[in-house]
């Protein structure tokens, strides 16, 4: 959905062109006003000021154009300005903006609410309730799980991540940046390693009852943990002891859902049935929502005005969210996750011989990452990481890292990219990758 100005802009550009200067001068002056204004402990990962986005290109304020492999870390599923989210949101805003669902409803909440009630992979009746971030989805999952059972334990599993609130910031993993320096943490938090191939969980001699947690957490595949794909071994076994210790089983599909691995919900990929699925980043197209789908009987063990929020569900971010359902549908989405991940792995298993420090390729669809580390140590390289990170962005390619070292690439594209720009992308980060 490129206009046709930015997609000339790459053409004419021609694959492999270096920027004398990244970022450009007037991206250096923001940075400077940023400095001035902007609290220090809110960083950014490419200090280039963009001016315009659409379908998967981004351009700066000093007309450089980029190839977008980071999506708004997984936010952007559908592309940037999708003319048809834009065309929806703007018939809203001729009508209101805002009222509060709490205050005055309207239909576009509840009609999204059917429709994701009837689509996650939950067998009999569900409801949904609506947020505005993965992390207000996470909290309000554990508010209604504790709810339900009566119980007050969480458990949640290494290299996890699931917000930056306390409760949520006290379920993630990773200490820096996430957790230091911001204690003391909420209670009743308990961590098993993540059930990965390398990883299988002993579920005797634990440090906490069974009969206290609420519910346990897990990302079917690692987000900000380093892509790491949960076993469906591993995944059925954490199904198991749920069901044997009456916990509720919450699937946090904040990253992995809406298509990104091939199919809408990643769980879908593991036999397994949730009690709760999150959901939020690309589920409005850009807009913050999030959003709680599991049970009814689960759902609606909260007291009256127990949940909610003033912006929870905004009629815009609602709109842009049924848009994005049907552009899911019609471009078949999901279907073009897996082509990108199929010629993801072709591209690097071209280069890999070549790569010593590539110690691994993983990821479902097109949640694809590579781990880089040191050839003769074994270690994560960070350094090497952020070198291929730099050499991607002079050459016009906007991409993320992962993992708790550093150093995991990892690929967030819009689904609906186009395959020049696909193949010019990965062009560009195997060059990076060898450089």
């Amino acid at each position: 959905h490129a206009h046709d100005g930015i997609r000339d802009s790459v053409a004419s550009r021609g694959l492999g062109d270096v920027y004398k200067r990244q970022p450009g001068p007037k991206s250096i002056m923001l940075a400077e006003r940023r400095a001035n204004s902007v609290a220090q402990g809110h960083g950014t990962v490419c200090n280039v000021y963009i001016e315009k986005a659409e379908g998967s290109l981004l351009k700066d304020i000093d007309g450089n154009t980029f190839i977008d492999f980071a999506g708004g870390i997984g936010t952007m599923n559908v592309g940037h300005s999708h003319p048809r989210i834009l065309n929806r949101t703007k018939n809203q805003l001729d009508k209101y903006t805002h009222t509060c669902f709490s205050v005055t409803p309207y239909e576009s909440y509840i009609e999204l609410a059917e429709k994701l009630s009837d689509l996650v992979p939950i067998s009999g009746s569900c409801k949904a309730a609506f947020f505005n971030s993965g992390a207000e989805a996470v909290e309000n999952a554990i508010k209604i799980s504790r709810s339900y059972t009566k119980r007050t334990g969480i458990l949640v599993f290494s290299e996890a991540y699931h917000g930056r609130t306390l409760m949520t910031m006290t379920m993630t993993y990773k200490e820096d940046p996430y957790k230091k320096g911001f204690g003391p943490f909420a209670s009743e938090v308990y961590r098993l390693p993540y059930p990965s191939n390398k990883n299988e969980i002993n579920f005797d001699n634990l440090d906490f009852d069974p009969k206290d947690i609420a519910c346990a957490v897990i990302e079917p595949v690692l987000g900000e943990g380093g892509f790491i794909p949960a076993s469906k071994s591993g995944m059925k076994a954490v199904e198991h002891f749920c069901k044997k210790n009456e916990i509720l089983l919450v699937v946090d599909e904040v990253q992995t859902g809406y298509g990104r691995t091939g199919s809408f919900f990643a769980i879908e990929q593991f036999d397994v049935e949730p009690d709760i699925i999150m959901l939020a980043k690309s589920i409005a197209g850009g807009i913050p929502l999030s959003g709680v789908i599991g049970k009814s009987e689960i759902m609606d063990s909260v007291h009256v005005g127990g949940i909610g929020g003033t912006y929870s569900g905004n009629p815009l971010a609602c709109e842009a969210a049924l848009e994005v359902l049907d552009i899911m549908i019609t471009e078949k989405l999901p279907d073009k996750a897996i082509d990108i991940g199929k010629a993801f792995r072709f591209k690097i298993d071209n280069i890999i011989d070549q790569c010593p420090w590539i110690r691994e390729v993983r990821g479902l669809g097109a949640m694809m990452a590579i781990e880089i580390c040191d050839p003769d140590t074994g270690d994560p390289d960070k350094e090497r990481t952020n070198r291929i990170h730099q050499y991607a962005l002079e050459h016009g390619l906007i991409m993320i890292t992962a993992g708790t070292f550093g150093n995991v690439v990892r690929t967030l594209m819009p689904l609906n990219i186009d395959k020049a720009t696909l193949d010019e992308g990965l062009e560009i980060l195997c060059s990076a990758l060898m450089e």
